[in-house]
């Protein structure tokens, strides 16, 4: 298979010199799937860390404390949320935050800053045209009983609603790794892509001293195959220390490709 061999290519140094032929929506390939090994240490550490905090929801509670009266009669127990008065909801405010305990709608307003609490379900809407959902209540580990939560002290309310709304943004953990993940690997495969294309600038440089040497479009070809062998050093660089892996991979392209040049380049071109 094209991908090994070209790995192969990664370490044979004068060799990868002279391969120009490759077609370039395999080269395009094999140039994806090296960034994506390249990113795997720090989409790891995403989804260890459960991806970027939302932080608001707990951050207004810790802020302030919510002077709600909850229902008495709800609860979250087993993934669900249950109310003795099925049809009845309960609406509160919270800095800016509309909070509707027990929604019965099918449809909600996107242009609404609110959280709503559906028997199965949590769903964010950020006033801005934006949602997410958080399913089955996931991030809570613990039953939660509003009615003794309403007959606590000032200290214990306090830490009680702090723990619900950590608990809040721990439903939305699968949608928060998965949208991070995404942002992580789009925007580091962008900058690898610029990165590429500059050093592919920068290796013209070279053409001054030879008669013969790289058309750009060639020089893409060599520097993605040349990706090998700092793709992987980083991406063991990253299982250490996940934050080193992609400038680790940077520094090791620009010095493979600079020693490569200097050491086989008049060996290979006239």
């Amino acid at each position: 298979m094209f991908l090994f061999r070209y790995f192969k290519y990664s370490f044979q140094f004068k060799k990868i010199l002279t391969i120009r032929n490759e077609k370039f929506w395999k080269i395009g390939i094999y140039f994806i799937i090296l960034s994506l090994v390249n990113l795997f240490p720090m989409n790891y550490l995403i989804v260890r860390e459960q991806g970027w905090r939302l932080d608001f929801i707990e951050q207004s509670f810790t802020n302030e404390t919510p002077n709600w009266d909850l229902p008495e009669e709800c609860g979250i127990s087993s993934n669900k949320l249950y109310c003795m008065q099925e049809d009845e909801e309960y609406n509160y405010t919270h800095q800016g935050i509309d909070y509707i305990f027990n929604y019965q709608g099918t449809d909600y307003d996107t242009s609404v800053k609110q959280v709503l609490f559906t028997k199965d379900n949590i769903i964010y809407t950020n006033g801005e045209g934006a949602q997410m959902i958080g399913y089955d209540y996931k991030g809570f580990t613990e039953d939660v009983n509003f009615r003794s939560i309403n007959l606590m002290d000032n200290e214990d309310r306090a830490d009680a609603y702090i723990k619900l709304g950590t608990q809040i943004e721990q439903t939305f953990g699968p949608y928060i790794i998965f949208y991070t993940i995404m942002v992580n690997t789009l925007i580091s495969l962008g900058l690898n892509i610029l990165f590429i294309l500059l050093l592919s600038l920068v290796l013209q440089l070279f053409r001054f001293g030879y008669s013969t040497f790289f058309t750009y479009k060639e020089s893409l070809k060599f520097l993605v195959l040349m990706m090998g062998l700092p793709a992987l050093l980083s991406f063991l660089v990253g299982l250490i220390e996940p934050a080193f892996s992609p400038v680790f991979f940077q520094f090791g392209m620009g010095l493979a490709t600079m020693l490569t040049m200097l050491i086989y380049g008049k060996k290979v071109f006239a």
